[in-house]
């Protein structure tokens, strides 16, 4: 089955997985720091069609929240946002490199 992996940089703690924060970024010099993959599964997609690359797309952004889900966590509301959604960028420039990589297409 063809799949592309998100990776992320997270920490693990205990058996919970939390996106590893320094100062509002991740700090890959961190030794808690290992990347999480998250694997978005497209082989039973036609991706020459228009709704396969949006459901494509769908199961990215998907990924993407979930593995954020806990971004930000013991920050402050509004920082704990900002996090999350800087996580979920991250993830979605990762996945649209990989997705680039492959000659597959990007949709924004």
């Amino acid at each position: 089955m063809a799949k592309i992996i998100i990776t992320l940089a997270a920490a693990a703690l205990g058996s919970s997985i939390t996106p590893a924060l320094a100062y509002g970024s991740l700090n890959p010099a961190d030794p808690a720091v290992q990347p999480t993959p998250v694997a978005v599964a497209y082989a039973d997609l036609n991706l020459g069609s228009t709704a396969g690359q949006a459901a494509l797309h769908r199961r990215i952004v998907q990924a993407a929240a979930q593995a954020c889900l806990n971004a930000g966590d013991g920050l402050s509301a509004p920082r704990a946002v900002y996090e999350q959604r800087a996580c979920r960028a991250r993830a979605m420039s990762g996945a649209e490199i990989k997705l680039a990589a492959r000659g597959l297409p990007v949709i924004h």
